[in-house]
């Protein structure tokens, strides 16, 4: 009965070994492959890169304006007039760029605000005309005028650059957001913690609701850190990409990605990386830049499209 109940525990334990080696190998055949692996020195928050060469980050603090490279992190610039303590930053192609950032704070004298740059984040115009809070923001341009901005609560919309706005009724059932995408000037998207995907093709006036099948591949949301955590590039209606950090539960968390190719009612699901960060997806949905505690990774889609 002893031996029984001991080759049983060591079965156990197997089985579990095995589980998690198998768990481990998802990565190892995933289409994402590391192309920049740095510690930055500057303060940073928030990275973004459009693709292998270009990025930006934004920081905490007066220090953390926005530093632009060329050169794939290997080299930064700094730009004055971007304002201070970002916390969100949106690149569209290598001009044009919005960032965001809390507006009023004892360390620093140049507040953040929304502001956009049209030489690829090397001068910055004056504030937008919204007020912008020390947290969270997720923001979704197609164009330098056209956009949503999300925080504390609220969507807001502009047709004219950030001069005037236009708050949105979000979908009743929506938990908090964390990421947003204005695809067209009537299209677009919120993604909520809980993984449900509201659509809407009227501007925000009505919602349709779907959602990423979480459980199927053990998630239990998306993670909350001091920026975006999650990304939303849609195609066309049908042709969708979602990557977030999510939490594994008793699981690792993990940064992943869901594809879809019918508006949301289908999704298939790809390991990015074990372990997290704030997250920014580059328009094309090729690139996944991660943050965490000043070191970025960026990694390049090498799968079909």
């Amino acid at each position: 009965m002893v031996y029984k109940t001991i080759g049983t525990v060591i079965l156990s334990l197997l089985l579990i070994t095995l589980i998690t080696y198998c768990e481990k190998e998802e990565i190892l055949d995933n289409p994402w492959k590391v192309v920049i692996d740095t510690q930055v020195k500057q303060p940073v928050r928030m990275a973004a890169f459009l693709n292998e060469s270009f990025g930006l980050t934004g920081g905490f603090s007066g220090a953390g304006k926005a530093n632009r490279t060329l050169d794939g992190g290997k080299t930064w610039t700094m730009s004055e007039s971007s304002g201070g303590c970002l916390f969100g930053i949106e690149i569209i192609d290598n001009k044009t760029v919005w960032v965001a950032g809390k507006m009023h704070g004892q360390s620093f004298t140049t507040p953040g605000g929304l502001r956009l740059s049209k030489d690829g984040g090397v001068t910055f115009e004056p504030q937008a005309n919204i007020r912008t809070l020390g947290r969270e923001c997720p923001m979704s341009f197609f164009d330098d005028t056209n956009g949503w901005f999300y925080q504390n609560g609220k969507l807001h919309s502009t047709v004219d650059g950030g001069r005037n706005w236009e708050e949105l009724t979000l979908p009743a059932d929506a938990a908090t957001i964390k990421a947003v995408q204005l695809r067209t000037k009537n299209e677009g998207y919120l993604l909520d913690i809980s993984g449900n995907l509201f659509i809407t093709n009227d501007g925000g006036k009505t919602w349709s609701k779907t959602g990423l099948p979480l459980q199927k591949y053990h998630l239990q949301g998306i993670m909350e850190f001091e920026s975006v955590a999650a990304g939303i590039r849609f195609f066309d209606k049908n042709k969708g990409v979602i990557a977030a950090s999510f939490s594994g539960g008793e699981r690792e968390d993990r940064v992943q990605v869901f594809r879809t190719k019918d508006g949301g009612q289908n999704w298939q699901s790809e390991l990015v990386s074990y372990g997290t960060g704030i997250i920014f997806l580059s328009p094309d949905a090729r690139f996944i830049t991660i943050q965490n505690l000043g070191k970025i990774r960026v990694l390049r889609y090498t799968g079909e499209e």
